[in-house]
């Protein structure tokens, strides 16, 4: 009962403040380790349909999620109830990106970025 009310005042809250004319987005990353009752919170606002102005844009690594994870069986619950969701799927960065990206970010040429490039690629 407890949960259900905190879930509900939630809902409130983010029907409050999350408005056609001031949307809120919500973006919140590594959904793989979320615990059952945050999936669960994350599901309610999601859910709401009296929420407008509310986006939600979650994130998580599908290489560590299986089947029968948890985050896998909400996205199949909300797939289900016909909740709207668009995937995108991102790859992992090529190092000879990550040397064109830090070269643009600190005005060198390429060649002069290569070392940096090499180790942010590593980590």
């Amino acid at each position: 009962a407890a949960q259900n009310r905190f879930k509900f005042i939630f809902q409130v809250f983010f029907r409050t403040i999350a408005t056609r004319a001031h949307p809120l987005v919500l973006f919140l990353d590594d959904l793989q380790w979320a615990d059952d009752l945050s999936l669960q919170l994350i599901s309610a606002l999601v859910r709401d349909t009296e929420n407008n102005g509310f986006l939600f844009i979650g994130s998580y690594r599908d290489n560590e999620v299986g089947p029968s994870d948890l985050l896998s069986t909400l996205l199949h619950e909300l797939d289900s109830a016909k909740v709207q969701m668009t995937n995108i799927s991102v790859s992992s960065i090529s190092k000879e990106d990550v040397n064109t990206l830090i070269a643009d970010t600190v005005n060198m040429p390429q060649y002069l970025s290569k070392s940096l490039s090499d180790i942010v690629y590593q980590k």
